[in-house]
């Protein structure tokens, strides 16, 4: 077998290992990490003599707090604010009514966008209010966008989380709740630690790399939704509960959404030059992170 590049293993089905693949990966120093349907680890195998983690754990610790961590979380943003303008682009094929204020909105995004290349060369501590107050502006101006293309009774007009006030962000809400331990996943899988993150550190037993990590990706599940939407198969009626001031997703509707999300997770698209599963590409995306760590100059 020629040499091992890969720095976990991850088992995502049911399958058959051999105790000669077991060792192999030992070997070469490679976790093989079991994980469920949900993208939560549930076991892991590995060398007892496993060295780069911890090494690969201390770039993770220095880069957190520096201004290349700025300059990620940066690119995290550009890259989701991309794919927000996207999806608006995408809708103005569909409502061509709304099309000039799509136009508009992208237009605004891509202005305040502008103020995120500002705050590079400082580190986050000093400029995480002012990262997460440009993409609140940014989130504003995309929610006013998208909220009057949808169907009526599905929105608000506003973005509510806890709890949700309309189906539409009660269904959004739970998908971007799925999506969170595929990003865990990930960086569970690329020898990241979960839960030492940059914009959300102070939130303590939380996963807060993957809060990071997931910005890029939002975009593709509110796509998935706003589809959904639009071709009516989002029933407001029959899928959702109101109860403690909120609006939630029965089990009606999560027997709809939860396999309409897996399917979506094995998906092939083309993305960053490559045709994998949408959930392989957040992998391949938590992969590259851990390579770009590991090439750091360690400081003692």
């Amino acid at each position: 077998m020629g040499r091992c590049m890969q720095a976990e293993a991850a088992v995502t089905a049911a399958c058959t290992l051999s105790s000669k693949a077991v060792m192999l990966a030992a070997r070469h120093q490679i976790p093989i990490l079991f994980f469920n349907r949900m993208g939560e680890a549930e076991a892991r195998l590995w060398s007892p003599y496993f060295s780069s983690l911890a090494e690969l754990r201390r770039q993770q610790a220095l880069f957190v707090g520096s201004v290349d961590a700025t300059a990620w979380l940066v690119r995290l943003f550009m890259e989701k604010t991309e794919g927000k303008a996207a999806l608006l682009h995408w809708l103005k094929n569909r409502r061509p009514g709304l099309a000039d204020d799509l136009g508009v909105a992208m237009g605004d995004m891509h202005t305040l966008a502008a103020g995120y290349g500002e705050l590079t060369g400082q580190p986050p501590a000093l400029c995480s209010n002012s990262l997460m107050g440009i993409e609140g502006s940014i989130a504003r101006c995309y929610w006013q966008a998208v909220a009057p293309c949808l169907p009526p009774g599905l929105h608000a007009g506003t973005r509510s989380r806890r709890p949700a006030l309309d189906p539409f962000n009660a269904t959004l809400n739970y998908l971007y709740g799925m999506l969170y331990p595929v990003v865990e996943g990930a960086l569970f899988a690329a020898g990241l630690d979960p839960y030492l993150g940059v914009l959300h550190a102070g939130q303590y037993d939380k996963p807060t790399l993957a809060f990071d990590l997931i910005e890029p990706f939002r975009p593709w599940v509110d796509r998935l939704l706003i589809e959904a939407c639009l071709q009516d198969e989002i029933a407001p009626l029959a899928f959702f509960d109101n109860k403690d001031g909120g609006v939630f997703l029965n089990k009606a509707g999560k027997r709809f959404i939860i396999p309409l999300f897996n399917d979506f997770m094995e998906t092939t698209t083309q993305y960053d030059g490559r045709r994998l599963s949408n959930k392989n590409h957040i992998y391949r995306y938590a992969q590259q992170f851990a390579n770009e760590l590991r090439k750091r100059p360690l400081y003692s």
